[in-house]
């Protein structure tokens, strides 16, 4: 008589789930993902070099203007190129449809890349925030680096999502910056609207208005550099940036799930 316990259904999806993930962190690893990093984070420290050289008073305050939205940049302009370029990478290889012939749960396989993909934008954030944590080794700092991976998970799974449905890199690429862009302004767009007497002004295009204000995350709020000027965010605005990032995360893995299903019915 076998007395050893089976594996419970939980434990083999986790090891599914952390197989994929680990395998598309190391799909990164042995692509130009750290070496895209590296030159970023030189460039970041090389200009952050320069702003100090040349600035006459508030030398760090006018260091940390500089280095932290350029940072940001770089992170996502890394994610993007990387979560497209690996999505796009395993169409390619057949990879995909190979998954959809395995006995593995699409939501669990579209989970596990997820996860993956994440781990990439996270490790992209707290690399490229190296410069602002050794200018400003404070919770200010922290705040804005924990921020900022926050933002670059959701717009890893949101650039998952397209680039999954698009399948070429320069469509999906251009989507998924398009995407960050408008998410960025979204705030000027609301406020335009809103003194255009309640939409009535606009037209036809109030209902536009009104779709985007509920379908594009505010990423405005996210990674501001204001907070490492004298407004750090409070613990209530943080949690609200949490439960922001947790919903349109799961708003786009559910699109992708969505569109992958689709395609294994087609």
């Amino acid at each position: 008589m076998n007395d050893a316990p089976p594996d419970s259904a939980l434990h083999q999806r986790w090891r599914i789930v952390h197989s994929i993930a680990r395998d598309t962190l190391l799909e990164a690893l042995r692509g130009r993902w750290l070496w895209l990093s590296a030159a970023a984070l030189a460039a970041i420290i090389t200009i952050a070099l320069m702003a100090r050289a040349l600035a006459l008073t508030e030398t760090d305050a006018l260091t940390l203007a500089v280095v932290a939205p350029l940072g940001r940049l770089f992170a996502v302009l890394i994610v993007v190129l990387s979560t497209v370029a690996g999505v796009v990478r395993e169409r390619s290889d057949r990879t995909l449809l190979l998954a959809l012939a395995a006995p593995v749960g699409r939501g669990t396989w579209l989970g596990a890349k997820a996860l993956g993909f994440s781990g990439i934008a996270a490790a992209t954030g707290l690399l490229l925030a190296l410069p602002v944590l050794a200018l400003d080794p404070g919770m200010a700092a922290a705040a804005w680096t924990g921020s900022l991976m926050l933002e670059l998970v959701v717009l890893a799974i949101v650039t998952l999502a397209i680039a999954s449905v698009l399948g070429q890199v320069a469509p999906a690429a251009g989507a998924a910056l398009a995407f960050y862009v408008l998410a960025r302004v979204l705030h000027v767009v609301l406020l335009l609207g809103a003194r255009a007497q309640d939409y009535s002004d606009l037209g036809l295009l109030a209902p536009l208005v009104r779709l985007i204000g509920a379908i594009i995350p505010r990423l405005d709020l996210f990674t501001r550099t204001e907070w490492l000027l004298g407004l750090p965010p409070d613990t209530t605005a943080l949690a609200l940036l949490l439960g922001q990032a947790l919903l349109y995360a799961a708003l786009a893995l559910s699109a992708a799930l969505i569109d992958l299903r689709r395609a294994a019915l087609t």
